[in-house]
Parts: C-alpha cells; structure tokens; sequence
C-alpha cells in the first residue's frame, strides 16, 4: 500500500527542490488582506510597506507594494483584530482602525497615503457585508464566531450553523436535528467535503447517513473561530466535493489566559406534547398525547493562553455529551424466559462452551448514547517569517443498540415468528471514533514569495462492542401477553444470541492528507501553485451470520434441543481474506493567478489536474468473465480529471456600492467508498453458507456449539464450492468518481435603506460525472400496455436470471445525467448599532439519475423509483428543495443596565422532500417492490388498466382518489419519479442570550433556545411538521398508491384497491418545540 503514496511524495520534493517550495493539499485555513495604496491624488504609490499587526499575538506581516501600487499579505491567521499601517519614503503612517480577516479570501483595503495620515478607504469586517467583498467570486457564506452564537440550535449542532446559508439545506433523518444531512444545490449530502482546519472529516467510507464520521456534532462550536460554506470557489486549491465546501477553523491560543466553562440542557419538561407511543395515527384520532423521555446534556470547558509571549501559544477543548431518550418497551412478555435462559445455560454447558446469554428484559431498555470531543492546538510564531500550527483532536461516540428485541415479526432460516422479545445478551453498541493529527507550516520567504504545507493523519474506527459472542438464536411458538392490547401470544418469538449483522463487523479507515502551496505575487499579479495528495486505506470487515442462525419452530423443539434450522455464513481462507481491503489515492496538482486589472476588476482562472490510483484490485473471477463478459476487477485507477475555473469581480461605480461577480469552473469530487468497496467484497469467490438441511451442520444447538462453533475464533470457515450461485458487485473500467461543472453569477448592490446590502444569485451545475447502478441479471422479456419493460424475476431462482449461474449482479459506472439551476434573492445587514437581519428566498430546480444515497451499490439499486429499471433516466433529484424562505433578526437590548442580552429570531419556510407514487408489489418483475412508478389512469376505459380484479366499488373509489389527488395531472400517462412533494415545513426558532460582567474580564452568559417556537404558539399557523418517509430510509421517499398490483396474461394493468392511501406520518422526534438552557462562565 506504500507504492501509491511514495511515488507522488517523491514528486512533492522534487517539485520543493525546483521551486523552493514543498508541495501539499489545498483546503483553506488562512486568509488574506490586499489593497491599493494611492496618493491624495489617486496615483499609486510603489515601494510602501504595508504592515499588519495581529493583536491576539504580536505576529508581524509585511508587504511592498508594486509599480501600480497593489500589496498582498497572504497566510494570516483568521480574524483578528490586526492594525495596518503604510509608510513609504516622504510619507508617515498611523495605525488604522481594527480590520479582521475572513476565512478562505482576502479582504480589501485601499489605503490613501497622505503627509501625515493614513486613511482607510473600506474594508471588509469578518462576518460582515457592510460593504461588498472584492475578493469574492463564487457563492458561498463565511460564519464568524459571533454570528454563530447568534443563531438558535437546540444541539449545537453544526448542520444548523451552516443551514444558515442559502443554497444548503438539511435534510432530517430519523431521530433527531443533530442527525440532519446537508445538502447543497440539490446534491447528495455524501458529496460534500467537511474539513476542520482544512482536515477531512466526512465519514470516508461512506455508511452514516450524515455523511460525518461522528454520530453526533463533529467538533464543539466552541472551538470555532469561522466556518465557511462554499459551492462554487474558483480557487483551484479547493477540491473534492460536488455538492458544499463547508470548512471551520478552530481557535488558537493569544497573548492572554483565556477560557470558559459551559453546560447545555434539554429535558422532557422542556420538550412539547407530540403524539407517541406503539401507534401514533390511532393516537391522533382519540387525542392522547405522551411526552417521552428525553434528556440531552453538554458539559466543556475551553482554555488558551501563551507558553512563551509573543512566540508559542496554546488552546485545549473537552466537551462532553450524553443523550438520554426513550428505550424500546417490550411488545410481548413471556413467563418462559427465566426457562429459557436456564436451557440455554445447559446446553452451552453440555457442548463444553462458556456463554453469557444474558438477563431477562421485562420493562423499557435503557437508551443512554454518550459523545466525547477533545481537541489541542499549539501554534508557534518560530520568527517574523514562519509560523507553525500543531492540533491533535478525537472525538468518541457510543449509541446502544437493542437488535430484534420488540419487533413486529421475525424470520430466520425460513422460521418465522411474530412478535419478539429478547435477552439483554442480544443486545449491542456502535461506536466511531475519529482521531486527527495535523500540522501547518506558513511561510514568508521573501516579501513576494510564501508558502503553506500541511499535513494531517486522521483514523476512523467504527466498531460493534457485544453483551454475548454466541450463534443469533430464534425461537418461535413462545406464549407470552401482547403489551399493547393485552391479547394472548402463541407464535412469539424469543431472540438469544448476537445478532446476525454483527457477526464480525468492523470498519477501519486510515486516511493521510498533505499540502503546500506556493504563492508568489508580481506587480498586480498574484501566481499560486501546488501539489495535493489525500491517500486512504480502507479495512471493512462484514461476515454476517458467520457466528451462525439457529431456529426452532417450536418452542417443545428448543426445550429438547430437537429439529433445529441451523445455517452459517462461511468463507474459505484459501480463496479470500477475512476483511475486504483496499485504497484510494488522489494527487492534484494545481496552478492558478489571480490579476487585480484595476482598482474596480479582478479575474482569477486556473487549472487543476486530478489523478486517482489505487493500489488494490478485487480478485478476478475468471468463471464469472467467461460467463458474461464482464470484468469484476476494475477500480478508480488511473483516471483522470482536468478542470480549468475562471472567476471575476467588477465593481460598477468607483465605492464599489454596486457590484458582479460569477464564474465557472469544473469541480472534482469524492463518493462514499463503500460503492466501490463492494467489488472487493462481492466477487462470487470464498462465500458461501452451510445448512444443517443439507447434512453440513449439527441440528442440534449442543452439536453446533460443541462441533463447530468456537467463541474465541466465531467467524466461519470452510471449503469453497466453485459452482454455487453467488452475487457478483463490480465497477466498469474507467468509472470516475463524481464530477460536474458549475457557474454562478451575482449582483449585489448597496442600499441606503438600513444600510444594507441586497443580492441575487443565480448557480447552475451540469452533471459531468455521476455514478450509476444496475443489475445485470434480470432478464428482460416483453413490454407491458403502458410501455414499461418487464422483467422475468428475482434472479436468485436460475430460470430467471439472464446469467443462470449467478443471483444479483451489480455493476456501477457513470453516466453524464442531471443538473441543477438554483436563484437566491438576498437582503442583508449585519449587526451594527446593535441590530441586523438577513432575509432570503431561494428557488431551485435539480436533476439526477439515481441519488446514491443508500450504504451499499445493491441498496441503491434495491431504492430507486423506475419506469423502465436499468435505464438512465432523468428525473427530480431526490434532495431538490424547490422553495425555501429565510428569515433572521438579531437584536442587542439593555434590560439591566451594563448587562447585553442579545435576542435573535429565526425562520425558515420551505417546500417539502420530493417524493413519488408507485404500484404496491413488484409490477415489472425486476424483484424489487414498491418501487415502480404510477400508470395514471384516464377513467374505466383506460386501455392499459384491467380492473377485472376489484369490485366496481372499488374501482370507482380508486378513479375518484385518483382524480381528486395530485395525480390527475398526469392522467393517461405516467407519474415521473419525484413529481411531488411533502407538505410545507415551517420552523420559528428563538434565542436570547443575556451577558453578565462579573469581575475584570470574567462574565456570566445564560442561554435559551426554543426551537419551533411557531409550534407553541400556533400549530396551525405556525407550527412545524417534519414528515416521516414511509419507508425506512431517508432519501428513498414513496408514497404507495395500490395493494398488489402485477400484469395480466394481456400486458394489462391489474391493480388492487381496498382504501385510498394514507396520508403523511408527522416526525414526532423532530416536530416537537423544544427548549435549551445553557450557561457559560468566561474569564
């Protein structure tokens, strides 16, 4: 795994011999001041030197300006204040007033030289759009520290920070805000890069919904200096997303001792009334209401301060969370279980092994998930000329899981059973972990020439801590009382065991980023370029059910140890290695130069070169080539990516009170590694299963565990039987990770009124590369009266499948489909005078072919609306916000005199999540249900639809749901895939926040957020309603319009209908208003 690495490292110091400096990866973590200096008379003024000081520190920068005038500090730290002087040879200067320096870009500040004074044209404050940024090309939002705290979250989480920008918009997963995804434009939340201090932090290998690789916040907001959100910068230094470049950069340690220490808390007394419970519809209709129990606690502390003045400086963060919520109750008790457990005992014990099976579970489950954050940064002013950052942080995260306990039905080897129950044995716990080390280096060689190295090592680990390494045991026919109504069970189900899925299941990621750039500025030219290489080795360790399933179908079965179904998932050491293993390696190299034209112009173009190489192939399956022709082998390797951006800023009048600004340019991206990780895991070599059916294994539990079952070594192992039917995964040759190109166009315009900025933005992508997924053994037969290609079905049964030797076969590759428009209308004022407000309407439009937004390739094939299945088609993109409305005003009062409390409002109003109609069962016959989109019928004589199988009262009820719904816009033709959408959401959020001075520079800040405060004051009105997808998943959203419904003998439509559809099921988790208090104690 060393080749991949070594080979561009050597690159990276040649290129350091040759141009004097080293080579490295490229996302921001500094930021810039450039100007003109100019005479009373306008004429430039050559050979001043421009000094910044920055306050926190005493670190010292300096630039020379050139013949027209322009100088350009580069490298600075975030923030500030700095103090700028410009003195020149028959001139002297005088500090100028505080600046402070935004995060990724250069702020501008013209100087007029005078006798004896220095004067401040304008500059651009952090967080601030008092006036308009010369520097800015692209779209995006840079979020001050300030501006953070500002904004109500009641989970100080991260994705609510940066929803605050036009174009991103979460996305709520099942649970809770703090699980939101962040989409951008339309795009798949997995798509964008989320670096801290320029370190990659997404979840590499791609199974988290978020797209984080934490369970919860990824860092504490109190650690952040600036968080940027970017969708389309021109700087060719920043790459890897397609969808939002969201990078934060934490806090450094100054002159001074500084710190705090601060709690957050959410309980069921502050939580609203939300229906809950076993069923919330039956709820709504009598009016109950249930508070579930809920707490959520935060406990940090913070601190900095200088090892040496003036030279070495430090900044160390804890912080500490623990959810508490609603566990599972039980849905059945049996008197069986202590019984049960005992037998278990005994047998363990006859077969010579020793197993904990666990206690009885007789009430709710305890839910305790805990998170913990720590982060150290040391910086380094070595001297006037170079500076270097050191920061080591880890986050851990616990989320207890209770496997099949209290669910609805379970089937195992072919045994069902309805109602379950379980032993805490059964149970288990995911845990991440994530743990960076990174380092920086900035340096001023000479007064045009500077550069920046970075280097950063970052390990993900998710792994699956058990209560029992044991066989998953299922046993059906338990009696026991139903919880809910009280009922008698005869078919419940007892679990015992570890549950299948955990059976051998790890994750491990390990992944190494370096950078440098090179800058040098010349005249009114600034020329930078560089080298950027991120190398992750990936260690994926998945063999469900290879600890064994064992089944009894009745319980007099289980007490005799008789008749039992076992089956193990096996894999053959000879053919195949335990885990999957395998790597990615992407180098860019990248050139660009910005060129200041004028005082009014600048333009900014580059190009950047991608390379992706990987160093491990999937084992070629030579049965499977001469089966079908296709290779199972390929990777990423060797592709490659060329993406030229150009960027402008023209200020129309000489204040720059109005001004444009666009570009466009092509961006490279990533996609979660788990699409392509699945080639390596599923080459139809090594895995197979064992039965007892088939005389392979004991059917006895005794014999299993005495005979083939060993706890300390659980995972199966066997002899490989070539000629199995077996599911195949690969990726095309020359398939490229994800692509598109992107433009933008702004005006933004100065306005009296409030003193103000208003803005509108249009942002358009055109997919350049998107990835694909299909299976390519269902076999195709005739065409259905609506035009819809049929298919024999689910090809695990040979006479179905195109290829008869093998069950699914999932290919991946590209395809060059969808695309975006996005117009945002902005007026804006930053808090000054003690108020400000940001006001924005969005409107957007998106296109995909598939989303990939499920954890494997087959899952993305298994969740995806068709018409005709394996076809590129063009539809809705399944994250398109179509609407969306923001509203924020910020307001400083003075209720007790010497003490602010600063109370912000916030609004957002948006479309719902698209969603489509489909056929209940598996029309076209691919295998997959629910997922088939609507024929709409004209009326009784639609020649498509046989409604030979409903009663005519039931036909005419479903053509009157049809032709009162949204469907009847589509009659006689076909509902497209995400034609609809979710109801409208409101959210009012509301957050005051009272500062108390105590003695010097300690104070005392106290904290109330109320989330959907629209909810407490009017649901009707104003309340906010997140809706659930009706399946289990987040981005595959369906509503079902039939029962059944297949094709006749004719080709005809055969639908099924017994009651219109249901409605929309509320979120309750997310619905609900809710309340923070927090405290802060800061010296």
């Amino acid at each position: 795994m060393q080749t991949p690495f070594l080979r561009p490292l050597i690159t990276l110091l040649t290129l350091w011999v040759g141009l004097l400096v080293p080579s490295a990866r490229a996302q921001l973590t500094t930021a810039g001041i450039s100007g003109l200096v100019r005479d009373t008379t306008g004429k430039p003024v050559a050979g001043a030197t421009v000094s910044a000081v920055y306050a926190p520190t005493n670190a010292r920068f300096s630039a020379v300006t050139s013949e027209a005038g322009r100088y350009n500090l580069r490298g600075l730290p975030v923030g500030g204040p700095y103090s700028l002087t410009a003195t020149a040879a028959g001139f002297s200067g005088t500090p100028s007033s505080e600046v402070f320096t935004q995060l990724g870009t250069d702020i501008d500040v013209n100087i007029t030289l005078k006798s004896d004074v220095v004067v401040l044209e304008r500059f651009v404050a952090s967080a601030s759009k008092s006036d308009l940024d010369g520097s800015a090309t692209g779209a995006g939002v840079t979020l001050s520290s300030e501006r953070l705290e500002s904004r109500p979250t009641s989970e100080r989480s991260l994705a609510d920070m940066i929803s605050a920008s036009p174009l991103v918009t979460l996305r709520e997963t099942f649970g809770d805000r703090e699980e939101s995804q962040i989409t951008a434009l339309g795009q798949n939340n997995r798509f964008n890069s989320i670096q801290i201090d320029g370190s990659r932090i997404n979840d590499l290998f791609g199974l988290n919904g978020t797209g984080l690789a934490s369970f919860f916040n990824p860092l504490s907001l109190d650690t952040i200096e600036q968080l940027a959100v970017q969708v389309s910068p021109y700087d060719v230094r920043q790459a890897g997303f397609t969808g939002a470049s969201i990078n934060a950069v934490t806090k450094s340690g100054t002159n001074q001792f500084r710190g705090s220490v601060y709690t957050y808390f959410r309980g069921d007394e502050l939580l609203g009334f939300k229906l809950q419970g076993y069923n919330p519809r039956e709820n709504a209709r009598n009016g109950t209401k249930f508070t579930p129990r809920l707490e959520r606690q935060t406990l940090g502390a913070t601190l900095g301060g200088p090892i040496l003045k003036d030279r070495l400086f430090f900044f160390v963060s804890y912080e500490d969370f623990e959810s508490t919520s609603a566990g599972r109750d039980p849905l059945f008790l049996t008197g069986q279980e202590a019984q049960i457990l005992q037998r278990l005992g005994q047998i363990s014990q006859a077969a010579g092994r020793t197993i904990n099976w666990g206690n009885a579970v007789t009430g709710q489950t305890a839910n305790v998930a805990s998170d913990k954050k720590f982060s150290a940064k040391v910086d380094w002013n070595i001297n006037a000329d170079h500076r270097l950052s050191l920061r080591y942080t880890t986050t851990e995260g616990e989320v207890p899981q209770f496997g099949n306990f209290a669910s609805s039905s379970l089937t195992l080897n072919g045994v069902s059973a309805g109602i379950t129950t379980a032993s805490d044995g059964h149970f288990y716990a995911q845990t991440r972990e994530e743990k960076t080390i990174a380092a920086q280096l900035n340096s001023q060689w000479t007064r045009n020439l500077s550069t920046e190295l970075k280097y950063s090592s970052t390990k993900q680990d998710q792994l699956t801590p058990l209560n029992t390494v044991a066989p998953m045991i299922l046993i059906s026919g338990v009696p026991g009382v139903n919880q809910v109504n009280g009922s008698t069970i005869t078919n419940g189900g007892y679990v015992a065991g570890t549950e299948q899925f955990r059976h051998g299941n790890v994750i491990a990621v390990d992944s190494q980023q370096m950078s440098a750039i090179a800058t040098y500025a010349w005249k009114n030219f600034v020329f930078s370029g560089g080298f950027e290489l991120e190398q992750s080795d990936f260690y994926n360790l998945f063999r469900q059910g290879s600890y064994g399933r064992v089944a009894y179908r009745t319980f007099a079965d289980f007490l005799a140890d008789t008749n039992a179904v076992i089956e193990r998932n096996a894999y053959d050491p000879s053919a195949r290695p335990v885990a999957d293993i395998s790597d990615l390696t992407t180098t860019g190299v990248f050139a660009q130069a910005k060129w200041d034209v004028n005082a009014r112009l600048s333009l900014t173009g580059g190009v950047r070169l991608e390379l992706v190489d990987t160093s491990v192939r999937p084992a070629l399956n030579q049965a499977f080539l001469a089966a079908t022709g296709f290779r199972n082998d390929a990777t990423p390797d060797g592709t490659m990516s060329f993406s030229p951006r150009l960027g402008f800023n023209l200020a129309l009048d000489e204040e720059r009170r109005l001004q444009v600004r666009g570009g466009v340019g092509h961006f490279f991206g990533r996609a979660p590694w788990v699409i392509f990780s699945n080639s390596f895991g599923q080459t139809g070599v090594g895995g197979f299963t064992l039965a007892s059916a088939q005389g392979e294994l004991p059917n006895t539990l005794t014999g299993y565990l005495r005979t083939a079952f060993d706890p300390a070594n659980p995972i199966g192992t066997g002899r490989d039987v070539p000629t199995l039917r077996r599911e195949v995964n690969w990726i095309d040759k020359g398939t490229e990770l994800p692509q598109t190109w992107r433009a933008n166009l702004a005006i933004e315009r100065k306005v009296p009124l409030f003193d103000s900025v208003l803005g509108f933005e249009v942002v358009h992508s055109v997919i350049d590369q998107a990835l694909f997924v299909t299976n390519e053994n269902i076999r195709a037969t005739t065409v259905g009266a609506d035009g819809r290609q049929r298919f024999a079905g689910n090809p695990s049964t040979a006479a179905n499948a195109r290829f008869a030797g093998y069950t699914t076969l999932i290919r991946v590759r590209n395809a060059s489909v969808g695309e975006s428009t996005y117009f945002s209308l902005n007026w804006s004022r930053p808090v000054k005078q003690k108020w400000g407000f940001d006001l924005s309407y969005t409107h957007g439009s998106a296109t995909e072919a598939q989303a990939i937004g499920q954890t494997t390739a087959g899952g993305q094939w298994n969740r995806n609306v068709v018409f005709n299945q394996n076809t590129v088609t063009k539809g809705t993109a399944d994250f398109e916000i179509r609407h969306r409305v923001l509203a924020a005003v910020t307001r400083d009062v003075e209720i007790i005199k010497g003490q602010r409390t600063r109370v912000s409002v916030s609004y957002e109003g948006r479309t719902g999540n698209p969603y489509s109609w489909v056929f209940g069962g598996d029309l076209n016959g691919d295998s997959v249900s629910f997922n088939d989109t609507v024929a709409v019928p004209s009326g009784a004589s639609d020649p498509r639809f046989d409604f030979s199988g409903m009663t005519p009262a039931q036909r005419d009820a479903f053509l009157s749901f049809v032709q009162g719904s949204e469907l009847s816009a589509y009659a006689g033709g076909i509902a497209p895939k995400n034609a609809f959408t979710e109801p409208w959401v409101n959210r009012l959020d509301l957050k005051v926040a009272h500062n108390i001075p105590l003695a010097g520079r300690v104070r005392l800040d106290l904290f109330f957020d109320f989330i959907n405060l629209g909810a407490f004051l009017s649901k009707d009105f104003f309340g906010y309603n997140e809706v659930s997808p009706f399946l289990s998943n987040g981005v595959f959203r369906t509503r079902t319009l039939t029962n059944a419904t297949a094709y006749g003998t004719d080709g005809r439509i055969r639908p099924t209908y017994t009651s219109a559809p249901v409605g929309f099921n509320i979120e309750n988790g997310m619905s609900r208003w809710r309340i923070q208090l927090g405290a802060r104690l800061s010296f």
